[in-house]
C-alpha cells in the first residue's frame, strides 16, 4: 500500500490524535507558553474570519478589529457598569458584533477594491473615536478594567488551564464550520462573486445578499475573538480596537495565505511568536517584522501556504517518494 493511500485510509486517526495533542497542551506546557497558546487561538479566529472575507469573497476588511472590539466593550460594560455576568454578556457581545457588523455591512458591500477597504477603514475609525472619546461609557484612553473570566459550576476560568479548553472547543468550531462554509453551495457562490459579479448577476444571484451575508458572518466570529480576549486579559482600551490592531490582523492573514484558514492560524502564530521571542531580544523588534513582511510580498505573494501549495505539492511528492523506493 502507499504511502498516500496509508496516510488517506489513516486520516481520520491522525487528525483525532492531533486533536487530542491539542487538548493534553494544559498538562504539560509551561505557564508563559500556555499564555501564548491562548492568545495564538483567540486571535487566531480573528485572523480567519479577515482571512474567510478576503479569500473567499475578495473583500479586504480592514473594520475586523472594531467587531472583535466592540464585542470585548459590551461584555465589559455589561459586566463592570450593569453587573450582567456570563452567559447573558457573552449573548450581548455577539448581538453587538452581529448588529454593527448589519449596520456597516449595508454600506461596505455596495462598493469593492479599494474603496470597500477605505469604508472599512473608515468605519473602523469611527468605532476607535467612540471607544476613545465616550469617556462615561468607555472609560477612554484608559479602558475597562476588572472584568472577571466567567465561574460554572465552581470552576472558575480565571485558571488558564480551565481557560484554555472552552477557547480551543470554540476555536475548532470556528475552523469547521467557516471550512463547511467554503465548500457549501453558498461558499461557491460566493467565489463567483468575488470571479464574476456581473456573471452571477445575469445567472440571478443576488450579489449584494450574498456578500452581505459574508461580512455580517466575518463580523459575528471576530466578535467571539473579542469575547475571549476580553475575558482573558480583563481589560479593553480603544488600543484593542484601533488601526495597528487591523493592519496586524491583515498582515498575519497575508503571512499565512489570505486563501487558507490554515494559513490565518500559521500566520497568527508566527506573528505572535516573533513579536513575544523578538520583543525579548532585541528593542526595534517592529523593524525586523516589517522586513519579513516585505520578503514575504516580494517573495511568497501567497503566503506560507500558497507558497508550499505552488513549490511542494503534497500528493506529487509523496508519489515520487512512493516511486522512488519501488
Amino acid at each position: 500500500m502507499s504511502i498516500y493511500r496509508l496516510y488517506c485510509k489513516y486520516k481520520l486517526i491522525l487528525e483525532a490524535g492531533i486533536v487530542l495533542s491539542l487538548f493534553s497542551f494544559p498538562w504539560w506546557m509551561p505557564a508563559f507558553y500556555l499564555t501564548l497558546a491562548i492568545r495564538v487561538l483567540f486571535f487566531s479566529i480573528l485572523v480567519m474570519s479577515f482571512t474567510f472575507l478576503a479569500g473567499q469573497a475578495g473583500m479586504i476588511s480592514l473594520s475586523q478589529a472594531a467587531f472583535f472590539g466592540v464585542s470585548a466593550y459590551a461584555v465589559a460594560i455589561t459586566t463592570v457598569r450593569f453587573g450582567i455576568h456570563f452567559p447573558l454578556s457573552v449573548l450581548i457581545g455577539i448581538l453587538a458584533a452581529m448588529g454593527l457588523a448589519s449596520f456597516f455591512g449595508l454600506f461596505a458591500v455596495r462598493v469593492k477594491g479599494v474603496y470597500f477597504l477605505m469604508i472599512t477603514l473608515a468605519f473602523g475609525q469611527i468605532i476607535w473615536g467612540l471607544a476613545d472619546q465616550w469617556v462615561s461609557l468607555t472609560g477612554g484612553y484608559n479602558g475597562i478594567s476588572g472584568i472577571s473570566s466567567p465561574r460554572i459550576g465552581g470552576i472558575s476560568f480565571a485558571n488558564p488551564r480551565f481557560f484554555y479548553f472552552p477557547l480551543l472547543c470554540v476555536f475548532l468550531a470556528c475552523l469547521i464550520f467557516l471550512a463547511l462554509i467554503k465548500r457549501s453551495p453558498f461558499g461557491l457562490a460566493l467565489r463567483g462573486v468575488r470571479d464574476n459579479p456581473s456573471r452571477m448577476v445575469m445567472l440571478g444571484y443576488p450579489v449584494f445578499l450574498i456578500k452581505y451575508v459574508a461580512f455580517v458572518l466575518s463580523g459575528v466570529i471576530a466578535g467571539i475573538s473579542g469575547i475571549f480576549f476580553v475575558y482573558f486579559t480583563g481589560v479593553i482600551n480603544p488600543h484593542a480596537l484601533g488601526l495597528s490592531q487591523a493592519v496586524w490582523v491583515m498582515l498575519a492573514s497575508i503571512l499565512g495565505g489570505v486563501e487558507s484558514l490554515v494559513g490565518a492560524i500559521i500566520g497568527t502564530l508566527i506573528l505572535s511568536a516573533m513579536e513575544v521571542l523578538l520583543g525579548q531580544i532585541i528593542e526595534r523588534y517592529m523593524l525586523v517584522i516589517g522586513v519579513a513582511f516585505m520578503l514575504t510580498i516580494l517573495f511568497a505573494s501567497k503566503g506560507i501556504m500558497g507558497s508550499l501549495q505552488k513549490f511542494i505539492p503534497l500528493r506529487n511528492l509523496i508519489n515520487a517518494i512512493n516511486k522512488a523506493h519501488k
